[in-house]
């Protein structure tokens, strides 16, 4: 599922959230979506997006991430909830976990049956899943089940809906554009992640699309090759090693989502590209991970992870049905 690198927790005062409860823009955003059920989710204290549910009855929190292709459940909660494990596995980043199917799952208004979930233990993918306060998630709410029920999901006012079975789908487009956002691409990169185009310092290339990851962070390769100046920082991320390196900043002043520029910032400078890894992983709900880089073709170059506050700063509403990022 996951490797290991984990960005330390004091990274969360280096980048300004906003966290404000406020919609797609005005009373249009909190409306109902026709022919969708919805849920309201909240940020948790490492700037997540939790979704508030009942599994079988009993109450859960997952993790809502677009970097992880499949939906997970702690191994450890599998019987309280009433999960029943069945005779198969369900296989992501190279490894098999077992599966379980939740015969029940209610959030909001929306309410789904028989879904399956791989189980985990927090040390196969470095650490618990981030939860509210000191508490640890249940799970997390993948790709799969995602881009199955075509959800729309507002990061900035944390409204998660799914399309009903049998409803039309519905074209977002004119009434973003109508409240002043712009509209990028999502391609889905071999049905594993999400990636967005982008400009970096006039180059072109691809961002993966994470609401795992709680800041924006860019390929240190990548910020090599375009002479962007790097400071080096108190952070440290561990490694699949075990080994503790610092993580650097730096001052970005030209880039772009798709045509949307982005406000000069500082970001965080990662390896995102481990030479000595050749197999691929994972952005990470509390972590930032590696990917190999021999994964990608040379139209495709990864300059960095999307991660939630730069999703909540341009308020961003994700469409899994159109495969469409709005921003504002």
């Amino acid at each position: 599922m996951r490797s290991s690198i984990v960005i330390a927790r004091r990274f969360l005062v280096l980048l300004p959230c906003l966290w404000a409860a406020v919609g797609l823009g005005a009373a249009a955003e909190r409306a109902a979506l026709p022919g969708y059920s919805s849920a309201q989710m909240s940020r948790g204290p490492e700037n997540h997006l939790l979704l508030h549910a009942r599994i079988n009855g009993s109450p859960v929190t997952l993790l809502l991430d677009t970097g992880a292709d499949v939906s997970f459940l702690r191994a450890d909660r599998a019987q309280h909830l009433g999960v029943r494990v069945v005779d198969e596995t369900m296989r992501t980043g190279g490894k098999a976990f077992p599966t379980g199917v939740v015969s029940d799952l209610q959030a909001g208004d929306a309410h789904f049956r028989e879904l399956r979930f791989a189980l985990y233990e927090a040390s196969e993918i470095g650490g618990a899943v981030p939860g509210e306060a000191a508490s640890a998630a249940d799970g997390l709410i993948g790709l799969d089940m995602l881009r199955r029920y075509e959800a729309v999901i507002n990061c900035h006012s944390r409204q998660l809906f799914f399309r009903k079975e049998g409803a039309s789908g519905l074209d977002l487009t004119r009434g973003m554009r109508a409240m002043g956002f712009r509209k990028v691409p999502i391609i889905a990169y071999r049905h594993h992640f999400l990636t967005v185009p982008c400009h970096l310092n006039g180059r072109l290339g691809q961002m993966i699309l994470d609401t795992g990851a709680f800041v924006t962070a860019l390929a240190d390769d990548a910020v090599r090759a375009f002479t962007i100046k790097t400071t080096p920082s108190r952070l440290t991320a561990r490694g699949f090693d075990g080994k503790v390196r610092p993580v650097e900043l730096a001052q970005v002043n030209d880039l772009r989502i798709g045509d949307v520029a982005i406000a000069p910032q500082t970001f965080a400078v990662i390896d995102l590209f481990d030479s000595r890894k050749q197999v691929r992983a994972f952005t990470g709900v509390n972590r930032i991970e590696q990917y190999s880089e021999r994964e990608f073709s040379p139209g495709e170059r990864i300059f960095g992870l999307l991660g939630n506050e730069l999703l909540d700063q341009r308020r961003a509403i994700i469409d899994l049905e159109s495969m469409s990022l709005f921003l504002k």
